[in-house]
């Protein structure tokens, strides 16, 4: 019986994924990207939500998430991550298919093929570094800032440093750089265990190996699989494919395959008390992160002392007070708002400023200076509540020292 080729199922979820990543930052939720981090305002769009910089917390879980999310694949699937979904190997992989069709036109014409493997570099250089770039600036604007020549210095200078490094590394490293530079393989080494899925040479088969060398060939990290596991196996399956392609010209099936580990050496088994719980981890931030953001506040208010800091006494026996104030609408729409005061018990307390009506757009800040007046002046200082108002519905509040001198 032939067996089925795993190459076509590997190359049809590399190119998925690394579509994937091309087409999000032109994926729009509420008028704004899926994900996209706008450094201006400080904001991460995550998913039709925006987070700014203020609610660090739930920047901090969602980091931890797809920490702990790519160490439970790691566990369980090995460098799969490597041979099959990373960026890394599917641009070297569509470098190396460049080389072959510029030799197979140009043939033993070095220079003209040079130049066509640089350029073919460069083009994808530049198509990385601008992918990268679209996570922080949208791709309309981000086109019509190339095509303008106002793209900017720090994006101009991310432009140039990542495509030069990803030229670099498709010019000079390739299969290098996963081999013996990229620190995941490394890090894998402290994720795995005896389940953990890797390529495996079947030692009860080895007898059927006809040394054909097929394997080795076509290993793009240039490890022979027959010597057991090694940390530079990016899981890719190819030796699989090739040792197939041999053995059942002779109808006999592979010897390679893929395994969560021998039952005699405490494998076999993916599904672990370790990978249980850290299962469970990311479930448990899941949760607290969807909770985090649906119960979040729809916007915040801020207050400071205003002016220089002094105290006003009036010549009626009343104190004055001056505040900034600080607004922030987390909403996707804009929205208008008014600040109000509880009161001293006692005393009058009175708002003077444009602190009614205030306008503020969506995902903005605004800035509002205003006082407080309260009569007769207190002895002591007071501690005044700010809430801020919408459509009469209190959304925020804010507390603040009123001086008396």
């Amino acid at each position: 019986m032939r067996q089925p080729r795993i190459t076509p199922k590997r190359e049809t979820v590399q190119w998925l994924s690394t579509l994937l990543l091309l087409l999000i930052p032109f994926v729009q939720v509420g008028g704004e990207s899926l994900l996209r981090l706008d450094a201006p305002s400080r904001t991460l769009y995550f998913f039709g939500e925006a987070i700014r910089i203020e609610e660090f917390y739930l920047l901090l879980l969602i980091t931890l998430i797809f920490v702990f999310i790519f160490i439970f694949i790691t566990m369980i699937f090995g460098r799969v991550w490597c041979g099959w979904f990373c960026p890394q190997t599917t641009v070297t992989d569509l470098a190396e298919s460049f080389d072959r069709q510029i030799v197979r036109f140009f043939g033993n014409n070095k220079v003209v093929s040079v130049a066509g493997q640089n350029l073919c570099a460069a083009l994808l250089s530049l198509l990385v570094a601008s992918n990268l770039i679209w996570y922080f600036i949208p791709p309309a604007e981000y086109l019509n800032r190339i095509m303008s020549g106002n793209l900017g210095l720090v994006a101009g200078i991310s432009l140039v440093s990542v495509g030069t490094v990803v030229w670099a590394d498709l010019m000079f490293l390739r299969r290098y750089f996963c081999k013996a530079i990229c620190p995941y393989g490394r890090i894998q080494l402290m994720a795995m265990d005896a389940s953990t899925l890797t390529l495996e040479f079947d030692p009860a088969e080895a007898g059927r190996c006809i040394t054909c060398h097929a394997c080795e060939r076509v290993c793009p990290t240039g490890i022979d699989i027959k010597k057991g596991f090694q940390v530079e196996c990016i899981n890719c399956g190819r030796c699989v494919d090739a040792c197939r392609s041999v053995l059942n010209r002779l109808a006999q099936p592979g010897i390679i395959h893929y395994t969560f580990g021998r039952r005699s050496d405490g494998g076999g088994k993916p599904v672990t008390t370790r990978s249980l719980l850290l299962a469970s981890i990311i479930m448990v931030l899941t949760v607290i992160l969807a909770f985090g953001v649906a119960h979040r506040s729809e916007a915040t208010i801020k207050v400071s002392r205003g002016g220089d800091g002094t105290v006003r006494r009036m010549p009626d026996g009343a104190v004055v007070n001056f505040y900034t104030t600080y607004l922030e609408n987390r909403s996707r729409s804009a929205a208008v708002y008014d600040i109000t005061v509880a009161g001293v018990a006692g005393h009058r307390v009175e708002l003077l400023g444009p602190t009614r009506r205030i306008s503020v757009a969506a995902n903005e800040n605004r800035r509002v200076d205003f006082m407080v007046k309260v009569s007769p002046a207190p002895v002591t200082a007071e501690m005044l509540k700010f809430r801020l108002m919408r459509a009469g519905q209190p959304v925020a509040e804010a507390k603040m020292t009123l001086l008396v001198k």
